[in-house]
């Protein structure tokens, strides 16, 4: 039975995507970890259409380097570090555009009203982009500070300041809107 792209159906069909190379079936890896890439990416760009374009590049230059990868580590940390990389540097593109838009005088569109899940993409975007993508495949996809580190090439003291400054200014960000 399959549950859709990316969702293991069984404890074996989640060991089975563990094992799969995507030197010698992409299509496998695709089916086995969109899903996981596509959360990791929708963390980091809040956007779910810009997420999806996003993953979708990612996957793509994933399947151009493939002949490149090396078994040592998940597959998934392996493809979720080009995605994160990937949203990172669109995230940059975007604010580029945003500030050229800007400086030309127009009027950017307001933001709708926030609930749960609107506050929580608030506050994440109140953060870098490198910041949020820590924060992300730390909170939300559990990778440890050191798989971070080797996935985003950076030290682990570098992660953990980042974590720690991230909660911290999410935590006064939300205070303040209490008050």
């Amino acid at each position: 039975m399959s549950l859709g792209p990316g969702v293991a159906a069984s404890p074996r069909a989640a060991a089975r995507a563990a094992e799969l190379d995507p030197r010698d079936d992409f299509a496998a890896v695709y089916e086995a970890h969109y899903q996981a890439v596509y959360r990791a990416v929708r963390g980091v760009v809040l956007d779910p259409d810009v997420a999806e374009d996003v993953t979708q590049d990612a996957f793509l230059k994933a399947y151009r380097a493939r002949h490149r990868f090396q078994p040592t580590g998940r597959v998934e940390a392996w493809l979720c570090t080009i995605a994160v990389r990937e949203a990172i540097s669109r995230l940059r593109w975007k604010a580029l555009q945003r500030r050229l838009i800007e400086s030309s005088g127009r009027a950017t569109a307001p933001r709708p009203p926030a609930g749960t899940a609107a506050l929580l993409d608030e506050l994440l975007a109140t953060l870098s982009p490198k910041t949020r993508a820590v924060v992300v495949l730390h909170f939300i996809h559990g990778y440890r500070h050191r798989e971070i580190a080797e996935m985003l090439r950076v030290p682990q003291g570098t992660v953990a300041s980042r974590l720690s400054q991230a909660l911290a200014q999410m935590r006064r960000r939300a205070l303040d809107r209490k008050r």
